[in-house]
């Protein structure tokens, strides 16, 4: 079962169940840092559910602020008690006219590749939307600026969609993950969402 996030009059996708469409004005994530205490039971296990709801509110600004049109996410327990969290974002993005920028250069306005200290690289691919066509992708780790003083590496995925009808106008639909080592199981799930991608 998936859950709808319409944004009015340009475009809808679905995530998975469970997921939160994130209000990004004024979301509350409170609630489910509640929860998530509740269900653990040592001082470390909490410690490790604050320390990713600080995360989720940070990505949430950070998206806010680089102006995200809508955003959704998880943060679940696995099987082994550990913390899983993913989130999806979309971003509008217009270039000059008269301009051809290459995928990276798009990519870029919205995503900072990581530093040469073992993660960094990405992979250019190219995509197909069932509702809108092939698109191109890239794929790698990027560097998340949490705060002025902290910073993560993250799982990322970016497909870069044009707007149909506007010619130089593209979404950019990012998924990102602190979850590094189950990458590819985080990439199939960021390109199903992706797959659901419809423009109204």
């Amino acid at each position: 079962m998936t859950t709808s996030v319409h944004v009015p009059g340009s475009f809808t996708f679905e995530v998975p169940e469970g997921w939160l469409d994130y209000d990004l004005t004024r979301q509350d994530l409170s609630r489910q840092q509640h929860e998530l205490r509740a269900a653990v039971t040592t001082a470390e296990q909490r410690a490790a559910v604050d320390d990713a709801m600080r995360q989720a509110r940070r990505l949430l600004r950070t998206a806010r602020q680089q102006g995200a049109a809508a955003a959704a996410g998880m943060i679940a327990r696995d099987d082994d008690g550990g913390l899983l969290m993913a989130f999806v974002a979309v971003f509008g993005i217009t270039v000059p006219d008269g301009t051809e920028p290459s995928v990276a250069d798009i990519a870029q306005q919205v995503s900072r590749p990581a530093r040469a200290d073992g993660y960094g690289d990405r992979t250019v691919t190219s995509a197909t939307l069932p509702a809108v066509g092939t698109v191109a992708r890239i794929t790698g780790t990027e560097i998340v600026e949490l705060t002025e003083a902290t910073s993560a590496v993250m799982v990322a995925m970016h497909t870069i969609v044009p707007v149909p009808g506007q010619p130089g106008s593209f979404l950019v639909v990012t998924g990102m993950s602190p979850n590094l080592p189950l990458a590819d199981a985080l990439y199939d799930v960021f390109d199903a969402i992706t797959g659901t991608l419809r423009f109204v």
